[in-house]
């Protein structure tokens, strides 16, 4: 068993930038958000989530290393006031590299192919393709910074998302600030060397296929547009082993469902939008999340935790 975490160190460490001691392999969590009422009635839905994201790296050379794995999303909700409680699937492919191009600079370049539905069928439409590039400049053994951008061919129209990022590790290694702006922001204490307690907000814009048609409502397509603001504790095994508590918030979240497409789309702002929503808000709500992952440790500095 020695020998075998030496060996994954060893294929990790060749495929991450400087400075960073540790990746999450395999992460999975559960949200729920239960009693949710409508904006024009008192009826009320729960919104439950899981995600699901492996990691594979497999090392090339000191200096390159192919990036792998997938990630899986489940939503289940009544999305209509008018309708039962559906389930919406995403299963994205991550395909990439990650160069390190000299002691300061490194690169992560990712097409990401995907499948997001209600997986009634399986049609064309179900398909979607984008990618991501995000540079990172290591500063020092502590400080780094990011920029990129992330694209997608979304079911509304084409989706840009400029990145913006960094990542802080006090001296004494208790306090860590971690950000790639507008997804994720989390800010963390280490109480014991066990336990963390921190705060976390995660932004996510996603588009489902619906393929059952509604009267004359073809082409119909749910957009899920979600900004969650949790307070979490951290318990940390030796094993590798990570558990997570979470109480969170939803701060203005929306799943509109459209038929209609956008020019072009970027982070709170659409171009050629004239489309009519055709189903009914629910408000923002509670959440609850709990979380377990497996971290593999590489080093006794963590200054990168930040990860695509």
């Amino acid at each position: 068993m020695k020998i075998f975490n030496i060996i994954l160190i060893l294929l990790v460490w060749s495929c991450i930038a400087t400075a960073q001691d540790y990746i999450d392999l395999v992460k999975l969590d559960y949200v729920i958000s239960p009693n949710i009422t409508f904006d024009t009635s008192e009826v009320t839905t729960t919104l439950n989530e899981i995600n699901l994201d492996l990691t594979v790296p497999i090392p090339i050379n000191d200096r390159f290393a192919l990036l792998t794995g997938i990630a899986y999303e489940k939503i289940s909700s009544a999305f209509d006031i008018n309708r039962s409680e559906e389930s919406l699937t995403s299963i994205t492919l991550k395909l990439g590299a990650n160069v390190k191009h000299n002691s300061k600079w490194s690169g992560s370049y990712m097409f990401l192919p995907k499948i997001s539905s209600d997986l009634m069928v399986v049609s064309n439409r179900d398909f979607q393709y984008g990618g991501a590039v995000l540079m990172k400049y290591t500063k020092s053994d502590r400080f780094n910074y990011k920029f990129g951008v992330y694209g997608n061919r979304e079911l509304f129209g084409p989706f840009v998302v400029p990145l913006l990022g960094f990542y802080y590790l006090s001296p004494s290694e208790k306090f860590e600030m971690k950000a790639l702006l507008p997804l994720t922001v989390d800010l963390n204490y280490s109480i014991t060397e066990g336990v963390r307690f921190g705060i976390n907000f995660k932004g996510q814009v996603r588009s489902y296929n619906l393929n059952i048609p509604v009267g004359s409502e073809s082409d119909r397509y749910l957009v899920k547009k979600a900004k969650d603001l949790f307070a979490y504790c951290q318990y940390s095994m030796r094993s590798g082993l990570n558990f997570q508590l979470g109480l969170g918030r939803s701060v203005g979240r929306l799943y509109p469902i459209y038929n209609e497409k956008v020019t072009l789309g970027l982070p709170s702002l659409y171009f050629g939008d004239n489309r009519r929503q055709l189903n009914t808000d629910f408000s923002d709500g509670w959440l609850f999340k709990i979380a377990v992952f497996y971290r593999l440790n590489i080093g006794n500095i963590g200054t990168d935790k930040t990860q695509l």
